[in-house]
């Protein structure tokens, strides 16, 4: 990236100021150069004082979340969503207190929307220390719960999309309770994001109480119906799993990250980050069973690669592929594959 591409759209008088300071940033990433630029070129472009106010607004919002997040970067989260209107005595609000507490045993931390209900629910299952929440100022003005106010991991955000940003940048898995517009909001758009890899593979688990039906119309009605009518793939059904027990939705997210750590995409690739190498028998049937979903070459074991990879990940061994980019669906198969075949080579 060219640090300076942009600058001759700048005004004459501001942009000797911005070549020195864009200077101190020559030796560092690009990209700190390219936010100085652009901010510069929103401030000159002409727009409204409104659209200016909302931009400096969402960047606060974003630094603000950063921030926060930062210092956890090595645990794993999980995302909470649900209503915020289920009473605190509703079987729904029970098991996903319950649920929390189990993710926060296994070494999980927890995100939600910081409100009531739902929210509520799962912060106090997983308790202050081990949660997240990422309010929203509304009109009718959505108060903290009371687990987490005050808390160094609780800030607001003005705008929804700022918001669901930080939910699924910081989750490692996402859990959808029962909830309204909003539930079917993130979930849609968690969904969306999955389907077509613009969010790393992740496990999504709709959890409800036992005995409720709150999914099963939209597992079995919905989802057929989209299937059959062409709107969707077949195993885009892969992206979901649907459970009435803590047990089965915590160890559906445990189980991802049996030997699967992280992805990225490197250029054509998708890169797969494992903890521990597979043997070639492995490598051999992974491909022998997803060769179909490749749009060239086939599924390959590198270590050290790619150089620009963060030095915090060079001695993970990586799964390296080019995958059809119509098939991103498939993702969480060829990961809990991959996870299985490890898990037999190493039982024996």
């Amino acid at each position: 990236m060219n640090a300076l591409a942009g600058l001759e759209d700048l005004p004459e008088n501001i942009r000797e100021h911005v070549m020195q300071l864009v200077k101190i940033y020559e030796h560092d990433s690009p990209y700190k150069s390219a936010l100085i630029i652009e901010a510069l070129r929103l401030i000159s472009d002409g727009n409204d004082i409104a659209d200016i106010k909302m931009l400096a607004k969402m960047l606060a919002e974003l630094r603000t979340g950063l921030n926060v997040f930062r210092p956890y970067q090595t645990v794993r989260k999980v995302s909470i969503f649900g209503s915020a209107r289920t009473a605190a005595h509703h079987p729904r609000y029970i098991q996903a207190m319950n649920c929390a507490g189990l993710l926060r045993d296994k070494g999980f931390m927890v995100i939600t929307g910081g409100g009531g209900g739902m929210m509520e629910a799962a912060n106090k299952g997983a308790g202050e220390t081990s949660s997240f929440a990422i309010n929203i100022n509304l009109p009718m003005e959505q108060q903290p719960n009371p687990i987490m106010e005050g808390s160094p991991r609780h800030f607001y955000c003005q705008y929804f999309f700022t918001r669901k940003l930080f939910f699924l940048k910081e989750s490692d898995a996402v859990i959808l309770t029962p909830g309204g517009f909003g539930t079917l909001d993130e979930a849609f758009e968690t969904l969306t994001l999955l389907q077509t890899g613009r969010n790393p593979p992740v496990p999504v688990v709709l959890l409800e109480a036992p005995g409720d039906d709150y999914w099963g119309p939209f597992m079995h009605s919905w989802m057929r119906r989209l299937v059959k009518d062409g709107l969707i793939d077949a195993s885009d059904d892969n992206l979901l799993f649907h459970t009435d027990t803590i047990e089965s939705a915590v160890s559906h997210i445990t189980d991802f990250y049996l030997n699967y750590h992280s992805f990225r995409y490197v250029g054509t690739c998708v890169l797969l980050r494992i903890l521990n190498p597979l043997s070639a028998d492995a490598l051999l049937s992974l491909n022998a069973e997803f060769s179909d979903v490749l749009s060239e070459g086939k599924i390959e074991q590198v270590f050290h690669w790619p150089k620009s990879d963060d030095k915090c990940y060079a001695h993970l061994p990586r799964l390296r592929m080019h995958l059809d980019r119509n098939r991103m669906n498939v993702l969480p198969q060829i990961i809990r594959r991959m996870n299985g075949l490890y898990q037999s080579d190493h039982s024996m």
